[in-house]
């Protein structure tokens, strides 16, 4: 079944990317616009000393740069109109509350919200949003977060597509750089939680997150920190002899959450979570992490901006 790659999308003819065809040969439509396969979210092309340096990994280097840029473009975008004072319906219109923007210290997703949703802002005589402020290639980008109010739990999927997120593992290689990452469920069932409802505190949800260096091997030899894509394709094939760089893949490995898990569970540490939601048992509302009310559905399917049932 393919992925949303949304908001971007690729035609069905060449070129699939403008340095995808030869003789330029960039390997980067391959590994993150695919939409049949998973993305390998290399964030770095790191050269090594005794290696060639291959025209199409500067190729590859230039689009990545492009999509990035392009992606925090549409993430600006689709957040900005939630900046600022609490909107009409958000339940913090009596409060002194100011939501922030995206890009938090955790896991943004790159919209807050569906097409629905934003075509209910829009509606009525009092509308928070107009359509046109922002593109339609958003309209196309899934449902990123959903959240059912099971009445004593809480059930919260986290559904694959692009997050901005810091890197947290709760090691060394946390450093607060930020990069976009395409969430990847990769086994069934890694992407939601249930949680309990508590009488006070707060409880995060987010992401566990990884780092390792893949390196070029040969088809027959390849295994999780390898990949025979990355030897040298000047010629239009992949040449297994001659090895180039390596890539930093830094990527989500399933949510986690510090809260009370219903049917038992582990719950991990906050430094370890990229936090894209937090639960706020004593005022009965959910946020994302900026603030900003996150659309909670009952199990009738009726929703709510932020609150759920006591």
């Amino acid at each position: 079944m393919a992925r949303s790659i949304a908001p971007f999308k690729i035609n069905d003819d060449e070129p699939k990317t403008p340095l995808s065809v030869s003789p330029y040969n960039s390997r980067f439509f391959q590994q993150e616009l695919n939409a049949f396969d998973v993305a390998k979210n290399y964030q770095y092309t790191a050269f090594r000393p005794g290696y060639p340096l291959q025209s199409s990994e500067l190729d590859e280097i230039q689009e990545r740069h492009h999509y990035n840029h392009s992606a925090f473009g549409y993430m600006v975008n689709g957040w900005s109109a939630f900046a600022g004072d609490p909107f009409s319906g958000s339940g913090d219109e009596d409060t002194n509350l100011r939501y922030a923007g995206p890009a938090w210290d955790g896991a943004t997703p790159i919209m807050p919200y569906n097409q629905g949703t934003y075509i209910e802002l829009s509606s009525g005589d009092d509308p928070v949003i107009t359509l046109d402020a922002f593109p339609s290639a958003l309209a196309q980008i899934p449902d990123l977060v959903q959240i059912t109010d099971n009445g004593t739990t809480l059930t919260i999927t986290l559904n694959e597509g692009l997050y901005y997120s810091s890197v947290k593992t709760g090691s060394q290689v946390d450093n607060n750089f930020k990069y976009f990452i395409y969430y990847n469920v990769l086994t069934a069932g890694t992407n939601t939680i249930t949680l309990n409802k508590l009488e006070a505190g707060k409880t995060y949800v987010g992401f566990s997150m990884g780092q390792s260096y893949i390196v070029p091997s040969t088809y027959s030899q390849e295994d999780q920190f390898s990949d025979a894509s990355l030897n040298d394709n000047s010629s239009g094939f992949t040449n297994d002899v001659a090895a180039g760089a390596a890539r930093v893949k830094i990527f989500f490995q399933r949510v986690v959450t510090s809260g009370d898990l219903a049917g038992g569970g582990v719950p991990v540490p906050d430094n370890t979570i990229s936090k894209v939601l937090y639960v706020d048992h004593t005022n009965n509302k959910i946020r994302y992490m900026n603030g900003v009310p996150v659309v909670v559905s009952d199990s009738l399917g009726a929703t709510q901006f932020g609150t759920f049932s006591e």
